[in-house]
This record gives C-alpha cells, sequence and structure tokens, in this order.
C-alpha cells in the first residue's frame, strides 16, 4: 500500500509538473500571442497613421490645386471681364469721338467761312487731345476747336462753345448784309465771339512713374517720358521714388523685407518722392515751366517751384517726404497704380499775342473815351446855345421899324405918346409901295415874320 501511494504520489508530481509546464507554456505562447498582437495592432496603427497623414497630405495638396485653380479662373474671368468693359469702353469712347467729329468739323467748316466773310483774321482748327488717368490707361478722347490767330493757338472751345459761338458769328453775318461790314467791326470784347481770355499758360504733357516700387519696398529711379495731349513724346522728366526705412536712412534693409505686402497693413510705412529736374522740353513752351501731381487723398495737388525763364533742362530740386501711418488695404491698392506728374509751360507767342491785344484794346478804349468826351462835348454845347436867350435888340432909330417887331405893332402902340413920329413929306410911287409893304406887315391877320437883326427904315 505504501509503495502504491508512493506511486501515486510521484505520478501525481509529474502531472502537476507536467500541467505547470504546459501551464508556462500555454502562458508563454498567449504572452507570445499578445506580443504579436500588440506589435501587429502597433504596425497596423502606424501604417493606418501613415495612410492617415498620406491621405492628408494628398487632400490638402489637393485643396490648394483645387484653390490655385479657382484663383487662376477667377483671375481669368476678371482678366476677360475687364477686357470685355475696355472694350466695351473703347467702343463707348470712339462711338463718343465720332459723334464729336460729326459734330464740331462741320461747324469749324462753318465758322471758318463765316470769319472770312467777315474779314477777321482768326480761324479755327479740329483738335483732339487724349487723357491719361492714374492706372495707367488712356482715358476719353476729347474734340475741341483751336482758335488761332496768324498762326498762334490762343484758346480753345468745347463743342458747347463752339456751337454757341457759331450762332453768334450767324446773326453777326446777317447783321453784316443788312448794315454792312462796318457795323460789325470793332465790337467790344463782351459782344465778340472770337474773344475769349488768351490761354498763356498751357499743359505740356503728362509723365507717369509707377508706385509699385514702394509696396516692392525697391527704390525706382527712371527718366519718364512727358507725352502731349496729341501722344507725342515732348521730353523727360527725371523722377525717384525711395522708400524709407524706420530708423529714417533711404532703402529698406533685409531684415524689414517682408514677403507679402498684406503684411504691411497697419504699420507705418514712409518714402521719399525727388523730381531733381526735367529735359528736352519743347522750345514754344519752355517758359516758366512747372509741375504738379495728386496724391492718394489729398485734396489739393503738389506743386514744384517753379523755374521762371525760357529753359529747355530746368532744374526744379524738388524732394517731399510721404507718411502712411497706418497702412491700410486702401493704400495698399493705391501703390498698384501710378503717380501722373502734369507739366505746365508759357506759350511765348500767345502771350505776345496777348499783349498786342491788350495794347489794341486800350487804343481802341481810349479812342471810344476821346470820341464820347467829345461827343458829350458837343451835346453840352448846343444845350448850351438853346437854353440862353436870343439878344435883345437895338433901340430903332427915328422913322425906323425893324422887321421882327412888325408883327408886334398895334394899334395901341401906334397911339403912344412916347412913339416918335416921322415929318410928313410929299408921298411918292416908291413911299406908297413902301407904306403898303407896312400896313401888310402889321395887320394882325397875317403871320408874324421870323425876327431878324436886318433893319427896314420906313418913311411915312
Amino acid at each position: 500500500m505504501r509503495q502504491r501511494e508512493e506511486e501515486f504520489r510521484l505520478q501525481m508530481d509529474q502531472k502537476q509538473k507536467q500541467w505547470e509546464q504546459e501551464m508556462h507554456q500555454r502562458q508563454a505562447a498567449e504572452a507570445s500571442e499578445q506580443a504579436a498582437a500588440a506589435e501587429q495592432a502597433r504596425v497596423h496603427a502606424e501604417e493606418l497613421s501613415r495612410l492617415q497623414q498620406d491621405f492628408e497630405a494628398r487632400q490638402k495638396k489637393a485643396e490648394e490645386a483645387a484653390q490655385h485653380k479657382i484663383e487662376e479662373l477667377e483671375k481669368k474671368a476678371k482678366k476677360a471681364a475687364a477686357e470685355e468693359e475696355g472694350h466695351r469702353q473703347h467702343e463707348l469712347a470712339m462711338q463718343k469721338l465720332e459723334e464729336q467729329l460729326m459734330t464740331v468739323m462741320p461747324l469749324v467748316k462753318e465758322a471758318n467761312l463765316i470769319i472770312q466773310e467777315l474779314q477777321r483774321p482768326h480761324r479755327l482748327e479740329t483738335k483732339m487731345h487724349c487723357e491719361l488717368t492714374a492706372e495707367g490707361k488712356s482715358g476719353a478722347v476729347n474734340v475741341a476747336a483751336a482758335v488761332m490767330l496768324n498762326g498762334v493757338r490762343l484758346f480753345e472751345w468745347n463743342p458747347e462753345t463752339l456751337e454757341n459761338r457759331v450762332f453768334i458769328l450767324r446773326e453777326l453775318l446777317q447783321r453784316a448784309e443788312e448794315e454792312g461790314l462796318e457795323a460789325v467791326q470793332d465790337l467790344p470784347n463782351e459782344e465778340d465771339p472770337l474773344w475769349d481770355p488768351i490761354e498763356v499758360e498751357r499743359l505740356v504733357g503728362v509723365a507717369q512713374v509707377l508706385l509699385e516700387g514702394v509696396l516692392l519696398q525697391v527704390e525706382n529711379k527712371v527718366d519718364a517720358r512727358i507725352l502731349s495731349s496729341e501722344g507725342q513724346a515732348v521730353g523727360s522728366l527725371t523722377v525717384e521714388i525711395v522708400p524709407i526705412a524706420k530708423d529714417g536712412s533711404l532703402g529698406i534693409p533685409d531684415e524689414e523685407v517682408v514677403e507679402e505686402p498684406q503684411e504691411l497693413l497697419g504699420s507705418c510705412m514712409k518714402f521719399l518722392v525727388s523730381v531733381p529736374g526735367a529735359s528736352g522740353l519743347p522750345e514754344a513752351l519752355a517758359n516758366d515751366v512747372r509741375v504738379e501731381y495728386n496724391y492718394f487723398i489729398d485734396e489739393k495737388p503738389h506743386k514744384l517751384p517753379t523755374v521762371y525763364g525760357h529753359n529747355c533742362n530746368p532744374d526744379f530740386k524738388y524732394s517731399h517726404t510721404f507718411v502712411q501711418d497706418p497702412v491700410t488695404s486702401r493704400f495698399l491698392e493705391y501703390l498698384q497704380s501710378k503717380l501722373v506728374f502734369r507739366v505746365y509751360g508759357r506759350d511765348a507767342a500767345a502771350a505776345e499775342a496777348a499783349e498786342e491785344l491788350s495794347r489794341a484794346s486800350i487804343k481802341k478804349q481810349e479812342e471810344a473815351e476821346q470820341l464820347k468826351a467829345q461827343q458829350a462835348k458837343a451835346e453840352a454845347e448846343r444845350s448850351t446855345a438853346q437854353e440862353e436867350p436870343a439878344p435883345a435888340p437895338p433901340p430903332n432909330l427915328p422913322g425906323e421899324v425893324s422887321q421882327g417887331g412888325l408883327a408886334n405893332v398895334g394899334p395901341q402902340a401906334a397911339a403912344e405918346p412916347d412913339s416918335p413920329k416921322a415929318p410928313a413929306v410929299p408921298q411918292e410911287k416908291s413911299q406908297a409901295s413902301l407904306r403898303l409893304a407896312a400896313e401888310k406887315a402889321v395887320d394882325p391877320h397875317n403871320q408874324p415874320a421870323p425876327p431878324s437883326k436886318s433893319r427896314t427904315c420906313i418913311i411915312l
């Protein structure tokens, strides 16, 4: 029994050990499986994270590509709309130009014919002017009539003024046909349709300079061409636009340069505008040259000092610092446009014509005043002569009767005792005739004879 118990105990120990080994193996296997599962889960999570990141990156790239494509499409749409609007505006401008030409050219021709009939030295010419805007686009083309005198442009009329003056010229022509040319000569200025203040100062041309350099924070030094209103180059204007750093020095250092213009919003921006001078101005207009330009929202234009005298290459030596604090989106939009400089000069020929016309007008006025004074003097003399009483006739001699006093002789006057009587003389034929004439003269039924200084001696 004891032996069997020992064997049974040994068997039980062996089975216990075997079961423990199996349990360890099973636990090890489970741990290994768990570790494998954890590793597999980790790998799967990493793969999933990588796929998620890849998907997000691809999605972001696709969104950026789509956004970029949308922006490109919007830019193309805006460009197409701008081109279409520009084309429409161009067609409207050409239509307006054609209408103005159809209105102005016949009026100019008619005015020249009337002026020729009135024997006036003036002549009208049709002119076209193109306006330039700050956006760099050509503005409206305007038609005007230039009034010339001996080849010198005095002034210009717009179509409305031209139509009004031609109407007055028609009336003058009709008056000249009815009353003669003398009636329409030497008219006062307020009645003369060919008179206006002479435009001595004229626009030489316009120069444009980009402001984009300020937006990009780089210097911009350029010799800008000056274009006349007819589109011809009439010289150049030297302009320098330099941004200013925070410490006040010219130029922006690298550490202050921004990549995007939007980063400038809210900051303080300064830049310097310098205009050293101009060159190549036309001889006829290079007198008392001055320049002006408009800046951003300033109401009044900025003016450069005038260079007096005749100078085709004037030196202005002008500089001005502009400060924008803070920078706004509207200011950033303005920096994408241009500064437009307008160059003015004095027309020497027009000034000389103005002086001649002024002297002629003064002379004409003096002559008119002299004539008026002479007429007033003559009128005063006539009035004085009419107001003075007629001189009394001298006393009659005995036997003498004035011719003017015969009408006042009546029966009472003849019976007055103080009246002298002529001595009685024998009557002759000639004396009878004289008596008969005297009786007829003193007859109250007869009209009195006009007074006269001549005397008639009647012998009674």
